[in-house]
């Protein structure tokens, strides 16, 4: 494909030429396109994560979309000619950026993604909002009409929406978009186990893990309410718990045939305080035996993240220590290796306790605090130095959650008592898009993006 990717001359929007196929003519707009697409050359083409480049919106990146990228980039203009060349919204465009324009023109577009459901809670009553993408963002609020479970947390899977209810409900709900979220399966995984989450080997395979129990759960997601048949299962992880025989088993990355579940390893006995460092337990999906153990560099692996998350052949995971004690840090677990590398940000650095954190790029990151008088403070930080950039938010709030869209886009659950709501920023620079919270009705809780 690269072959057709020729420069003829091309025109920017205005009528005004920029090059010809003489590249002395233009010799930076060459240099460009030639490292642009040099860099993809060598990377294995896949989808973009949306349709970064596509300008008109029709769901394809063309070569003349990638020429009008490359002249936004070069001379330095408005995004604004292209928004979808900034994914990040920060007004330029960038070298990653068009890279990424060039893998959605070989690869394709995933589907964009299009509203956000939210759960929303206040723990004595559970239900939830939808929230369109697209600007005005229309919400769809929280009402009788929508009740779930109070202590739930959404996952995504073949167009389906998994709910995760936890504490004392302890069961799986799939909800259908399609059809107005009407429940089409809920199974329950076992009285008092308290799952934490779902991940998906197939549509007729999941993996549940159960906070309460000693076996993570193999079900069948496919059976409907025919819930005698939703077990296939179970797998004891006692052996790698600490001492009370219980390993804690909360987030889980599925990556090829190896399913990755971490253990918080807690004290029972001692108000559920880090027992021991905690650890990834690694699974072959294959025939659903533990292959490996990873010992991580501290205790108590915890986010409120959407499972584990996987960059550039890594788990990236957040450990939360003790709270109260600066004692935390996030790290990078590499896949080869099957080692954990140390915290390459500490609490200490980003100034609480962690609780939730989204990655942007190699340089850039977003962390939820927990500060000593229980409030929350939203920061930036730079992953690759190691260092703090600044607090987005602070004073008295309180997030449960943060996630990024695939506009460039980082929503925060903000469940301040006087103004709950959804408040979006843009995650290039941290500036604030909503001028006020979006108003749920119920508080919000946890964020989940659909396409």
């Amino acid at each position: 494909m690269m072959n057709k990717l020729t420069m003829d001359t091309a025109y920017h929007s205005s009528g005004r030429a920029r090059c010809s196929r003489d590249a002395h003519q233009c010799p930076s707009y060459a240099a460009l396109l030639l490292v642009t697409f040099s860099i993809v050359c060598i990377m294995d083409a896949r989808p973009a994560n949306a349709c970064v480049g596509d300008c008109d919106g029709d769901g394809v990146v063309r070569v003349d979309e990638l020429l009008l990228g490359v002249d936004v980039a070069l001379t330095r203009e408005q995004a604004t000619i292209c928004p979808a060349f900034d994914p990040d919204r920060n007004g330029i465009v960038t070298i990653a950026e068009l890279v990424a324009g060039v893998n959605s023109a070989l690869g394709g577009c995933m589907p964009r993604e299009r509203e956000a459901f939210v759960v929303t809670t206040d723990f004595r009553r559970g239900s939830f909002a939808t929230v369109t993408l697209d600007e005005p963002h229309m919400v769809s609020p929280a009402n009788r009409d929508r009740r779930i479970y109070q202590d739930a947390v959404a996952r995504g899977f073949g167009g389906l929406v998994y709910l995760v209810n936890r504490f004392n409900a302890d069961n799986i709900q799939a909800l259908d978009p399609t059809r107005d979220f009407v429940t089409t399966m809920q199974c329950s995984v076992g009285n008092g186990a308290n799952p934490h989450d779902i991940a998906f080997a197939s549509a007729t395979k999941a993996y549940v893990t159960r906070f309460n129990e000693k076996e993570l759960y193999i079900v069948d997601p496919s059976v409907g309410f025919d819930c005698d048949r939703s077990l296939l299962g179970s797998i004891d992880l006692s052996p790698w718990a600490d001492a009370d025989g219980f390993p804690e088993m909360d987030q889980m990355a599925l990556i090829g045939d190896r399913l990755y579940v971490s253990l918080q390893r807690l004290d029972r006995s001692n108000f559920l305080r880090p027992a021991e460092t905690g650890a990834i337990v690694v699974i072959d999906t294959l025939t659903d035996t533990v292959i490996e153990e990873i010992p991580l560099t501290g205790e108590n692996p915890f986010a409120q993240t959407k499972g584990l998350v996987v960059r550039d052949g890594a788990i990236i995971i957040s450990e939360s220590g003790s709270f109260g004690v600066n004692d935390g840090g996030i790290e990078r677990v590499d896949l080869a290796s099957g080692e954990a590398e140390g915290f390459f940000i500490t609490e200490a650095e980003l100034g609480g306790d962690l609780t939730d954190f989204a990655l942007v790029s190699d340089s850039l990151g977003y962390a939820v605090i927990s500060l000593p008088n229980f409030d929350n403070s939203l920061v930036r930080f730079d992953p690759s130095r190691g260092t703090l950039i600044d607090t987005v938010l602070s004073g008295g709030v309180l997030i449960s959650d943060i996630e990024l869209n695939d506009r460039g886009e980082l929503w925060a659950a903000d469940r301040t008592a006087t103004r709950h709501g959804l408040r979006i920023f843009r995650a290039g620079d941290g500036i604030e898009l909503t001028a006020e919270p979006l108003y749920l009705v119920l508080p919000p809780f946890d964020i989940l993006f659909l396409e």
